[in-house]
């Protein structure tokens, strides 16, 4: 009889290759997608709804909340998805998620931990916003003394008016409030 090598080492090596898939981790692929068609790192489409996002209740938080609003900048759009996302407090990767949908009255809100920043910038938020027919990115950015918005975030919402376009900021002891509006095409 004899020994058939070549057909031996394919079905070994299909072996190790199909092993080696089963072993890898379904959210590393995912992140890998998901980072290529975001245009801010950490995004993942698979995350939870849930709009507390703490880990800790003892450190520093932050409470967001704003409405979103139609292109216009007057009129509210109700059951649009907000999904959000921050670098993890005295960490480098992204697990601070959550996502919402707005209420009747185009609001939304959520509770975090105070998030990690990258050097040389300040603390911040990124958002993806959409409905049936848009989605947007956009960023919020903000320190212990106040929250800002970028000029992208600027150039796409100047439909709000000065007094919705700006974050306002407040802040007692451990927890600050946030109130953040977006405009998104219908």
């Amino acid at each position: 009889m004899e020994k058939n090598y070549p057909r031996r080492l394919f079905l070994g090596r299909s072996l190790l290759a199909a092993t080696g898939l089963i072993c890898i981790p379904t959210g590393a692929i995912a992140k890998e997608f998901d980072s290529h068609s975001a245009p801010f790192k950490g995004y993942s489409s698979y995350t939870d709804v849930k709009t507390d996002l703490r880990t800790s209740f003892l450190g520093k938080e932050v409470s967001v909340s704003g409405k979103i609003f139609d292109a216009t900048g007057k009129t509210t759009v109700p059951n649009a998805l907000v999904e959000v996302w921050h670098l993890s407090p005295e960490k480098e990767v992204y697990k601070h998620r959550g996502k919402m949908f707005t209420d009747v009255d185009g609001s939304y809100q959520f509770i975090t931990d105070w998030p990690n920043r990258e050097p040389g910038k300040q603390h911040r938020i990124y958002f993806k916003v959409s409905n049936a027919k848009k989605a947007i990115f956009t960023e919020l950015l903000f320190s212990d003394f106040g929250a800002n918005i970028s000029g992208e975030h600027w150039e796409q919402h100047q439909q709000l008016a000065e007094n919705k376009l700006f974050p306002s900021f407040n802040t007692f002891l451990n927890r600050s409030e946030i109130n953040f509006n977006i405009s998104i095409n219908n």
